[in-house]
C-alpha cells in the first residue's frame, strides 16, 4: 500500500543570509500530476522533451518526482522586478487590488510588479528545488539585471553556496537613446553558480570566435616569422594565453531579424548557444522553468540536449510550440516533445482521466476489477465523480458496498454489542457534497468500518480542476427587434483562483471581491444568425481594460423567419462560455 508523500527540500546551507519580512524555508512541497495536452513529433517514441503551461513552483514539484539530481543545466530569465512601487496589480475589470502576490490569477505572463518581500520569497522557494533538480555536475544560469541582482546574489549564496559561485558573465548589447545624467544602462547580468566543483564546463569545446588572445599591457607584441603575434620574456618568444571572457558582446534581436516572434523579453540565440555549449554535452537534460518565448528549448533541440521548459504564460506556451515544431519537422530522427500541464486539469471532459489525476495526487494505488478504485495506506479509496458534488445517494450506494464485501476487509476486534470492527477503512475522495451527507453517514453506517470523507476542495486548496463557465442569458424579440441581456455569469475556475490569491493577500483589504459579475468578463460577441459552421459576430462588446460589458445588446432583422442566436463570453482569463438560443421573428 502506498502513501502520498510530500517532495522534502533540503534547507539552504550557503553563509550569506538575506533577511525580509515572511522569509520561510521551503522545507516540503505538494506532488502535481501533470495532464498530456499534445504531441509533437515521433508519437510512437519512448521518450519525449516537455513543456509546462503552469505556475513553476507547482511544475518544478511535479519534476522532483522523476528529475531530483538528474537536470544538467538550468537557465532561467525570471522577472526583473522592474517597477518602482514594486506592488502588484491583480486586473479585474473596473478594479485595481494591490499587494496581492504573483500566482495563478494572471494566467498571461508574471508581471514584474511585486512587494518587496514578495518577490525575494517567490525566487527564495523556486531556487531551493531548481537546487534539488541539478545534478552533481550541473550548473545554473541565473539572468537578471540592475533591477535585482544585488538581492539575487545573495540568495543564491545563501541557496547553492557562495563557494559554487562561478562567474558573472555581463551581457553587453547596443542600445539607442541619449543620456545626459547617467551612463547608459547597457548590460545584464548572468549568475553562474555549480552543484558541485565537478561541474560540467567545456573550455576546449567553446567556438573559435569567443576566444580571444590576452595581449597584457607590459608585454610587448612581436610578430613572428610565421607572421603570428608572440610577446618576449626573457629572450624567448611566447604565445599569447587563449581566453574565454565573461564579458560578452552580443546583440539583442532586430526587430527585424529572421529570430523574432513578437515576444517582449525574447533573447537571442546566439546568447543561449554559448550557454548550452559551455556547461553541457548532447544528451544533456537542459531547464527553462521562466521560458517565455522558448529560445532555450529551441537552442537545446538544435544542439541535441533533452529539454523541459515551463511557463504561466499561455501565450508563451503556443509561440514556444510553433518555434519546437518548426524545428524538430526540419530535423530528422529527432526527438520530439509533448505539452502538459500542472493543476490546471480540463478532466471533465473525460471522468476517468479525472479519476486517475486525484488518485496520482493523494498517491493511490490502483485496484482492478474492483468497487473500490485503489489503495491507500490501511484504507479502500473510491474517488467519486470531481464534476458533481457528492450526495446522500452516493453514500447509500457506497454502504451498500462496503457491506456486500465485508469478508474482504480483516475484523480486528468485536464491540460490545458483538459487531466487528475492521482493521481497514475506506476513503472517500469527492470535489463537494452535500450538507447532509455528514450526518447521513454517522447515522446510516452500521458496517463498522471506518469511512472517511475528503473533499479535494478543502483538503487541496490549491488544486484547480476547470469546470466550464455559467451563464443566465434572457432573449426575447418583438417586432423584428432582438434584444439579449446577460443576467448573470459565473466562472468557477476564476472564483477558485481568487480564493486561493486572497489567501496570499498582504491584509485583508487587499483582497479581491467581485462585485458585479461584468468584472470578470472580458468580451461578449453575439452572432445573430448562426448557421452552426462558422461563427461570424454582428454584435462585438470589447471594452477598455478598467471598462465594463454593456450586457443588453439589441439587434433589428431585415425580414422575418427563423434564426439562430449564438453568444460567445469569454472571461478575463480566456475561458468561455458558448451557447445557442432559436428565435421566430
Amino acid at each position: 500500500m502506498s502513501t502520498n508523500k510530500l517532495q522534502s527540500i533540503e534547507k539552504a546551507k550557503g553563509r550569506a543570509m538575506l533577511v525580509w519580512a515572511g522569509k520561510k524555508p521551503l522545507e516540503s512541497i505538494e506532488y502535481y500530476p501533470a495532464q498530456e495536452k499534445e504531441i509533437y513529433g515521433n508519437k510512437k517514441s519512448q521518450d519525449f522533451n516537455k513543456l509546462f503551461w503552469g505556475d513553476n513552483l507547482q511544475v518544478l514539484a511535479h519534476l522532483l518526482k522523476e528529475y531530483r539530481g538528474k537536470v544538467d543545466l538550468i537557465y532561467i530569465d525570471p522577472p526583473f522586478d522592474s517597477k518602482a512601487d514594486y506592488v502588484k496589480s491583480v486586473k479585474m475589470k473596473g478594479e485595481k487590488v494591490e499587494g496581492v502576490e504573483q500566482g495563478l490569477l494572471e494566467e498571461k505572463q508574471y508581471g514584474d510588479i511585486w512587494e518587496k518581500d514578495e518577490y525575494l520569497q517567490f525566487m527564495y522557494e523556486r531556487f531551493l528545488i531548481l537546487k534539488e533538480l541539478l545534478s552533481e555536475n550541473g550548473s545554473i544560469y541565473l539572468h537578471c539585471d540592475w533591477h535585482k541582482n544585488s538581492h539575487l546574489r545573495l540568495l543564491m549564496d545563501e541557496v547553492f553556496s557562495e563557494d559554487n559561485f562561478r562567474n558573472e558573465i555581463i551581457w553587453h548589447y547596443f542600445v539607442s537613446g541619449k543620456y545626459p545624467s547617467e551612463f547608459a544602462k547597457d548590460h545584464d547580468n548572468i549568475y553562474v553558480y555549480s552543484k558541485s566543483k565537478n561541474s560540467t564546463f567545456n573550455y576546449e569545446k567553446q567556438v573559435d570566435k569567443y576566444l580571444y588572445y590576452e595581449k597584457f599591457y607590459n608585454k610587448q607584441i612581436v610578430k613572428g616569422k610565421d607572421g603570428k603575434e608572440y610577446y618576449e620574456y626573457n629572450g624567448e618568444l611566447r604565445t599569447f594565453e587563449k581566453q574565454v571572457s565573461e564579458t560578452w558582446n552580443i546583440n539583442k534581436i532586430k526587430r527585424d531579424g529572421k529570430e523574432i516572434v513578437g515576444y517582449p523579453t525574447q533573447k537571442p540565440e546566439e546568447l543561449l548557444e554559448r550557454i548550452i555549449k559551455a556547461s553541457s554535452n548532447e544528451g544533456d537534460v537542459v531547464l527553462d522553468c521562466f521560458c517565455g518565448s522558448g529560445t532555450t528549448m529551441v537552442t537545446a533541440q538544435k544542439l541535441g540536449r533533452r529539454w523541459i521548459g515551463c511557463d504561466i504564460n499561455l501565450g508563451a506556451i503556443q509561440t514556444s510550440t510553433k518555434r519546437l515544431n518548426q524545428i524538430i519537422e526540419e530535423q530528422k530522427n529527432a526527438l520530439g516533445f509533448k505539452v502538459l500541464n500542472v493543476n490546471e486539469y480540463t478532466a471533465f471532459k473525460n471522468e476517468l482521466e479525472a479519476k486517475d489525476i486525484v488518485m496520482e495526487m493523494y498517491g493511490v494505488e490502483p485496484m482492478k476489477r474492483s468497487y473500490f478504485d485503489g489503495v491507500l495506506d490501511t484504507s479502500y479509496v473510491k474517488v467519486m465523480p470531481m464534476n458533481r458534488v457528492l450526495n446522500k445517494l452516493d453514500m447509500k450506494t457506497l454502504l451498500k458496498n462496503v457491506n456486500d464485501k465485508l469478508a474482504d476487509f480483516t475484523v480486528k476486534k468485536k464491540s460490545k454489542s458483538g459487531e466487528a470492527v475492521y482493521d481497514e477503512g475506506v476513503l472517500v475522495i469527492c470535489s463537494g457534497m452535500d450538507l447532509e451527507v455528514a450526518d447521513y453517514l454517522k447515522k446510516e453506517n452500521k458496517t463498522g468500518v471506518k469511512i472517511d470523507v475528503r473533499d479535494i476542495a478543502t483538503d487541496k486548496k490549491n488544486l484547480v480542476f476547470k469546470k466550464p463557465p455559467e451563464a443566465n442569458i434572457e432573449v426575447k424579440v418583438k417586432d423584428k427587434n432582438l434584444s439579449v441581456s446577460l443576467k448573470e455569469f459565473y466562472s468557477p475556475i476564476m472564483m477558485r483562483k481568487l480564493e486561493i490569491e486572497n489567501s496570499k493577500a498582504l491584509k485583508k483589504e487587499y483582497q479581491a471581491k467581485v462585485e458585479d459579475f461584468r468584472q470578470i468578463i472580458d468580451s461578449v460577441a453575439i452572432d445573430v444568425d448562426y448557421t452552426g459552421d462558422l461563427f461570424n459576430a454582428e454584435i462585438m462588446d470589447l471594452p477598455t481594460k478598467r471598462e465594463l460589458i454593456k450586457a443588453d445588446y439589441s439587434w433589428g432583422y431585415p425580414k422575418k423567419g427563423k434564426y439562430t442566436v449564438a453568444v460567445k463570453i469569454v472571461d478575463v482569463l480566456g475561458e468561455e462560455y458558448f451557447e445557442t438560443f432559436r428565435v421566430n421573428v
